[in-house]
């Protein structure tokens, strides 16, 4: 099992969830955040530009679609994209009916 947090520009936000939801991935979350990247060479570089960071759990299997589709929707190849991190999970818990691990996740 993994999460996948993903932060993207805005203007990408119904792009990329239509495609993971017409991929099958049945739930995430979307969050607006602010921040600024590596490039502080321009002085507009410190201002916070908001960003939404997508959070997805995923099974191992479905980690690479997920990255596959993110990148194909939102990368433009300019600075500013975004990033992409896929972290280990050791639990997951879907609180309705008390379901663990890889059920908790479909």
């Amino acid at each position: 099992m993994k999460k996948i947090e993903c932060v993207i520009r805005s203007e990408k936000l119904k792009d990329v969830t239509d495609a993971l939801r017409e991929a099958g991935i049945g739930g995430m979350t979307v969050s607006e955040v602010r921040g600024f990247g590596a490039q502080t060479t321009r002085p507009e570089s410190f201002l916070f530009v908001h960003k939404i960071k997508l959070e997805i759990y995923a099974l191992d299997s479905g980690v690479q679609e997920i990255i596959s589709t993110i990148l194909k929707h939102c990368a433009s190849g300019k600075m500013g994209d975004g990033k992409i991190a896929v972290l280990p999970m050791d639990d997951c818990v879907r609180v309705r009916t008390g379901e663990r691990k890889n059920r908790a996740i479909l």
